[in-house]
């Protein structure tokens, strides 16, 4: 699990450099700051950071946390999975006394599911704070994922699934001085991937849209490996759920792509872990 939330931990920081309602300008990545919901003067540490200095990542307190959240969730009783193993991820603040707040849904497959997910989650008790490498208790954001399972005609929520270790071994750098670009820069990218889109007939069959987010590392040489895409979407009414399909259909797009042109910081090219949204737009 703690794979898991690593990966998690290190996406969402890298996230927030980016517009997530479209096709972000990959130029404007580096010049955009983190910020957070909760209006306290205390700084919230953000768990990718707490993870890389070796510190002590929030737990949850009261037992299995996946036990807690199967016993209490009740779906809409005629809630129907479309597919199996699609994923929802709750984004909170973790408090120096172990309470939560804070709360959003970071990605989504099923409007109605997540919106239980979210509300359960809201209700677990206090966790284990997260600590500093020097033992200090702090302030932590936290991505709590599962994925959904159909058993019996019940629908019930397990951890994410183990990722592969990253294939990469180097340094990889999160937010460079000079982000990686595609050659011939964003409008290039943009129609090398609506060239190569092949939107999949599953996702046209149940009008899934929106927008994929794809994590990838770009080397020092521009050879891009590591490609993982995860769902992203606003949490409302009117924004539809996408689903692993298209993501799966987006790490496709990008391991077609030629060699990017490596990031710079310090002075120096480095490796640099890239975060690029693939909007998905049904076809009319």
């Amino acid at each position: 699990m703690k794979k898991q939330i690593i990966f998690l931990l290190s996406f969402l920081f890298a996230v927030t450099a980016l517009n997530a309602t479209g096709n972000a300008d990959p130029s404007r990545q580096s010049k955009v700051k983190n910020s957070t919901a909760d209006s306290s003067d205390e700084k919230v540490v953000k768990d990718v950071h707490l993870a890389r200095e070796g510190g002590t990542l929030p737990t949850y307190s009261a037992g299995d946390v996946w036990k807690y959240m199967n016993d209490n969730v009740h779906f809409p009783a005629d809630a129907e999975l479309v597919r199996s193993d699609n994923s929802v991820i709750v984004h909170f603040v973790v408090e120096k006394d172990g309470s939560l707040n804070t709360f959003s849904l970071f990605a989504g497959s099923y409007p109605a599911l997540d919106a239980e997910v979210l509300r359960v989650a809201k209700t677990m008790k206090k966790w284990k704070p997260g600590k500093r490498a020097n033992g200090e208790i702090v302030r932590t954001t936290f991505l709590f994922g599962g994925v959904y399972k159909s058993e019996n005609g019940k629908i019930k929520l397990y951890p994410l699934p183990e990722r592969e270790p990253e294939k990469y071994q180097g340094e990889v750098c999160t937010v460079a001085d000079k982000m990686p670009q595609f050659p011939g820069g964003f409008g290039a990218m943009n129609k090398f991937i609506s060239e190569n889109m092949q939107y999949p007939a599953e996702a046209i069959e149940y009008k899934e849209e929106g927008n994929v987010m794809v994590q990838f590392i770009v080397s020092p040489t521009g050879q891009i490996s590591d490609v993982f895409g995860v769902v992203r979407c606003r949490f409302n009414e009117k924004c539809p759920s996408t689903s692993l399909v298209l993501a799966k259909e987006a790490e496709r797009i990008v391991k077609l792509m030629p060699n990017w042109i490596p990031g710079e910081h310090n002075g120096e090219i480095v490796a640099t872990r890239y975060v690029l949204p693939v909007k998905f737009k049904l076809p009319k």
